[in-house]
């Protein structure tokens, strides 16, 4: 007799097709990207019904020997991966991480994305930084297209996320997120891998909602994937619920252009079960709410 299979992914309600994941990076702060941690939580995203992970990696530590296995781990498991890194576009180690990055990505199965960061060291030494300058636009813009090139060599495709940034400069002396992925930024071999809370929450310019609504609405079809995270009075939130511009305003136009990839971000816990159960009410929300 043979036995009937069991879908128990997370779907809500209005929007079906969205794949609901999570980034490992929510439980860096007790589970480092050790392959052994990692099993962990491709455990956790499969009997809880996550459809994938985002496996943050900050400096892609991780050896292909060890990929390989967890790719193959991740495949009995049904759970799909999309590799990340943090190194910023202008850090001096950018394309050195971006190397091992890229080796590692294309071994997992999913939707074959590497994530970096945008903004990096010019932002994090300089605490009164509100958006890159031409200068640093110009090289910026380069790093990221060069990026993006030799990611597409290997069959991936680099997403880039929004963060301390403003929305959007004067493009003259000034660059924001919608120069970034305007017609002077990068070239379409870069995705924007958005966050619909850094605009209030790590950006340093009070962002007006309005503004962040046109930036999305203008530059979708840019998306790869999505970091799901909920902000309050400038703040992340530990659990998803509202946020200063609708988390559906956001779901509504992604499910639409079937920008499916969906991963829940959130602040560190207290503890390592507190994190865990942050996540279950979050998608409670979810699946409440949407």
């Amino acid at each position: 007799m043979n036995k009937q299979i069991v879908d128990k992914s997370i779907r809500l309600a209005k929007y079906p097709n969205i794949k609901i994941g999570f980034t490992t990076a929510n439980f860096a702060k007790f589970l480092l990207p050790t392959a052994p941690n990692v099993k962990m939580m491709i455990d956790f995203a499969s009997d809880y019904g996550f459809v994938f992970i985002e496996l943050r990696d900050p400096e892609a530590n991780l050896t292909l020997n060890e990929c390989m296995e967890l790719a193959v781990y991740a495949r009995q498991k049904g759970v799909e991966v999309i590799y990340a890194v943090n190194v910023g576009a202008m850090d001096p180690r950018y394309f050195e991480v971006l190397a091992r990055g890229i080796g590692n990505a294309a071994l997992f199965d999913g939707p074959k994305m590497i994530r970096t960061g945008a903004n990096g060291p010019e932002f994090a030494n300089d605490e009164k930084k509100l958006y890159w300058t031409a200068e640093d636009f110009g090289k910026l813009v380069q790093n990221i297209n060069q990026a993006g090139n030799t990611a597409k060599m290997f069959g991936l495709k680099l997403s880039v996320e929004n963060a301390r940034e403003g929305v959007r400069g004067d493009g003259v002396k000034t660059f924001g997120t919608s120069e970034l992925f305007g017609p002077l930024g990068i070239n379409t071999n870069v995705g924007w891998q958005l966050d619909t809370a850094n605009f209030f929450s790590a950006s340093r310019v009070a962002n007006d909602p309005n503004e962040v609504k046109k930036l999305f609405e203008e530059n979708v079809e840019r998306i790869d994937y999505t970091h799901l995270k909920s902000s309050k009075d400038g703040q992340s939130q530990p659990i998803i619920g509202s946020n200063t511009l609708s988390l559906g305003v956001y779901l509504e136009l992604l499910s639409q252009k079937s920008k499916i990839y969906v991963a829940i971000e959130l602040p560190s816990a207290e503890t390592l079960e507190e994190a865990y159960s942050n996540h279950r009410k979050s998608t409670a929300y979810l699946c409440t709410s949407y």
